[in-house]
């Protein structure tokens, strides 16, 4: 019973029982979908300030500024090569197995492509009007953006930063 403790066999059941009752009753899909939309909500939810909340934590409570800076220039070409991998990864199973290439002909209108959106646009982007509207909307990027300012400001108010950072510290 320990292996039942390891998240991915959790999920690996979570999706076997999921499959099985999808086929055993139909008709449930409604409650499902519901459940389902519910589940994804209370998880948008949490995302914003625990992102937030670990980053001015870890920023503000590293020793040495350059060696946080290398840490983070590292974990950033860490995330850069895994997601070059897990892209080539995504690419060559979507050519090589073609999934849904059996349902296409049921489609019968297609949606319009983004028009993208330039490194300028992404950069002014990044700095948010409001720290209330990037959390209320759910932007990461924002609120990431301003978890980084705010964690280092508080490590250079030295002593006098210390309080708010022994609160975004309780975590037990």
């Amino acid at each position: 019973m320990k292996y039942l403790r390891l998240l991915y066999i959790q999920v690996l059941i979570g999706i076997f029982a999921g499959i099985l009752v999808g086929w055993l009753f139909p008709n449930f899909h409604p409650i499902a979908k519901l459940i389902s939309e519910l589940f994804i909500n209370a998880i948008k939810m949490v995302i914003a300030p625990v992102i937030f909340f670990t980053i001015v934590a870890g920023i503000s409570g590293a020793g040495d500024m350059k060696r946080l800076g290398r840490v983070g220039g590292k974990g950033l070409l860490y995330f850069e090569i895994v997601t070059t991998f897990a892209l080539i990864i995504g690419m060559l199973a979507a050519n090589l197995l073609k999934p849904g290439a059996g349902v296409a002909h049921t489609v019968t209108t297609v949606p319009a492509t983004s028009g993208g959106q330039t490194w300028q646009e992404f950069i002014v982007h990044i700095i948010p009007n409001s720290i209330v509207d990037a959390f209320a909307k759910g932007d990461i990027i924002q609120v990431l953006f301003f978890g980084i300012l705010f964690g280092i400001g508080l490590k250079h108010m030295g002593p006098n930063g210390n309080t708010v950072i022994s609160t975004f510290e309780k975590n037990k």
